[in-house]
């Protein structure tokens, strides 16, 4: 009788391990896949332009993003990666899922508040107060881009080699060489003046007439950011005045606006050239630069809502780094 019991005993012993494994077995597959579910609120970086200054919009935390981005997230939601949503993306706001209790309406993060450029500071905040005017100007000057300039320049990147376009980027480079030094003198940054001076000289004569950066390829000296007479202005306290846009030129203040005629007038070149050769060289430089730049430039037309607001906004934040360094 006990060694019955005895052996009945391993036979049960066996029996509840098998058991026990094969919940576990069963059990596990469902804990490793499931996956924890996070309420997540997404906020748009930048509320679109309001009509009236008593409108709600949502606010979202400090985050260094591109202009594009920034232009992107105005209108569709970001995707599941945090990059910007696509037009396509975007959902009807009546299509809203009643029968999840966990969305949220951002109800928390809504203020009163009025729209506002998200590169404006207090030393260099966004006037645009020819908003009209400039549209029209900016849309003129896209079209003379999109219908001319670009088709012209496609043909002239067909035609010119990389390495040429970029030399002669740098012969122009090397033309602004006046302007560059004088307004770092007048701006007390010496050390940048001499630089530009080395680079001049060695550029002009090794490098024939700065077609190549010889300073910075073989004497390691790199171009220091480069100076003008807008950015010297604002060194001595003019304000930049309102945002402008004119016909065949690119986005400006009205500071801007003066420290280019002054950059005009700096440059030797334009006193010793006869005004017909100049003005094909300029075009010359104009095209060769628009070559450069043709990925660039379709880059940001395709990821753009707002053209003008997101050259407007990229402009002033190029601009206020600039006259800060």
């Amino acid at each position: 009788m006990g060694m019955e019991i005895a052996r009945a005993t391993p036979n049960l012993s066996c029996l509840g391990v098998l058991t026990t494994l094969l919940l576990c077995v069963s059990w596990l597959p469902s804990v490793v896949l499931a996956e924890p579910v996070k309420s997540q609120t997404i906020q748009p970086a930048i509320a679109a332009p309001l009509a009236h200054s008593t409108e709600k919009v949502a606010v979202e935390p400090a985050r260094s993003r591109s202009s594009v981005e920034l232009v992107a997230l105005q209108y569709f939601p970001p995707g599941p990666d945090g990059s910007p949503g696509k037009p396509n993306e975007r959902k009807p706001f009546g299509d809203v899922d009643n029968d999840k209790d966990d969305v949220q309406l951002m109800e928390e993060t809504v203020v009163e508040s009025t729209f506002g450029d998200p590169f404006a500071t207090e030393s260099e905040p966004v006037q645009d107060s020819w908003e009209p005017f400039n549209s029209k100007i900016f849309t003129l000057n896209y079209n003379l881009d999109r219908y001319a300039l670009k088709p012209v320049a496609r043909v002239y990147s067909g035609v010119v080699p990389p390495d040429l376009q970029d030399s002669l980027s740098n012969a122009f480079d090397n033309l602004g060489f006046a302007s560059r030094f004088l307004n770092s003198i007048f701006q007390g940054k010496f050390d940048r003046a001499g630089v530009e001076m080395n680079r001049f000289l060695l550029n002009s004569t090794l490098g024939v007439g700065g077609l190549f950066d010889v300073a910075k390829y073989m004497f390691g000296i790199a171009a220091p950011p480069p100076e003008d007479t807008g950015q010297t202005l604002a060194t001595y306290g003019m304000a930049s005045g309102p945002y402008l846009m004119l016909p065949l030129l690119p986005p400006m203040t009205v500071r801007h606006a003066v420290g280019i005629a002054g950059d005009i007038f700096m440059n030797p070149v334009n006193y010793f050239m006869p005004f017909t050769p100049n003005l094909g060289m300029n075009a010359g430089g104009r095209v060769n630069d628009r070559a450069i730049n043709l990925d660039t430039f379709e880059k940001l037309e395709e990821s753009t809502v707002d053209l003008y607001g997101a050259t407007r906004s990229g402009y002033m934040e190029r601009r206020a780094r600039d006259i800060e360094e």
